[in-house]
């Protein structure tokens, strides 16, 4: 091998070598890099956050502590809360990119238009909305941490997230006298409406045997143990009974609470109410009954 030749060889591998160590170097640098990030703190960038009370408990508000409430009259999925004397005062929350903290699933907020095109987050389905009570004819949104909706008619309430049952308001269809009056009645949090069973006020000592076999594929018992709720419910009226298999069923003031499957597990439907079974008549369950 020629002198010229060696020389070029001898260069040739230290260019290589010095490309490997500054390739391993670069790797090694961003591996550090990378390592040294902080980890992003979800709970700090959530810009949807929940607050506590000793009476209400856990509760939705925006990023900056503002209440968020929903409406019983909303159980479709849909904004109601749209006549002049309301719109005011009970204004749409919306937040383009939710971002929620660790307790909270970013699944179940969405986002929908109301009728008059602006567009409104939704929890589970239900619009969010904040209140804003007028002083001296000027409506104003109340303080963070404030809760004064809450109540309001029984059907404005703060969203708790383990609420298990929450309270809906429509008009629904006698399905025995085909006429249709507004009612409040239970409905899971998900919107899907529970119903009462006559059967069961009639033979109050076998509650747990009055809708089985056939009955429970049609009308599907609420398997839940007591659940939180909205504040105008009465937390003493809720227990529960035991039955197919040691399973929790819910009960609401002596009345077993049941599913019917003719709704077909969709959010404010009660094609149920005042339906006669085989004789046995079943009714949407109004917390007032």
């Amino acid at each position: 091998m020629t002198h010229s030749a060696h020389s070029f060889l001898t260069r040739f591998r230290a260019i290589g070598l010095g490309l490997a160590l500054l390739v391993s170097l670069g790797a090694g640098l961003a591996g550090c890099k990378k390592d040294s990030e902080p980890a992003v703190d979800q709970d700090a960038v959530a810009n949807v956050k929940l607050a506590n009370s000793a009476t209400l408990g856990t509760y939705l508000t925006d990023a900056n502590g503002n209440t968020l409430y929903f409406f019983a009259r909303d159980i479709d999925g849909a904004n109601t809360c749209t006549s002049a004397t309301c719109l005011p005062l009970w204004p749409v929350y919306y937040e383009a990119n939710i971002k929620v903290p660790k307790a909270l699933n970013a699944a179940d907020f969405a986002t929908k238009t109301t009728a008059d095109g602006r567009p409104q987050t939704t929890y589970k389905g239900w619009p969010l909305y904040y209140y804003a009570p007028a002083t001296a004819g000027v409506y104003t949104r109340e303080a963070p941490g404030a809760t004064g909706g809450n109540g309001i008619g029984g059907i404005w309430h703060v969203l708790n997230p383990d609420y298990g049952v929450v309270l809906a308001s429509k008009n629904v269809v006698d399905k025995t006298t085909d006429t249709s009056s507004a009612k409040t009645f239970l409905t899971d949090v998900n919107g899907r409406t529970l119903y009462y069973f006559a059967k069961d006020g009639a033979s109050p000592s076998t509650l747990a045997t009055n809708c089985t076999g056939g009955c429970a594929a049609i009308w599907p018992a609420l398997y839940m143990g007591k659940p939180a709720m909205p504040s105008t419910l009465v937390a003493s009226k809720f227990t529960t009974l035991v039955r197919d298999g040691n399973r929790e069923q819910l009960v609401y003031n002596g009345h077993p609470l049941y599913y019917y499957a003719g709704d077909a597990a969709t959010r404010g439907k009660a094609e149920g109410h005042n339906l006669n079974d085989s004789g046995d008549f079943w009714f949407v369950a109004d917390p007032a009954r």
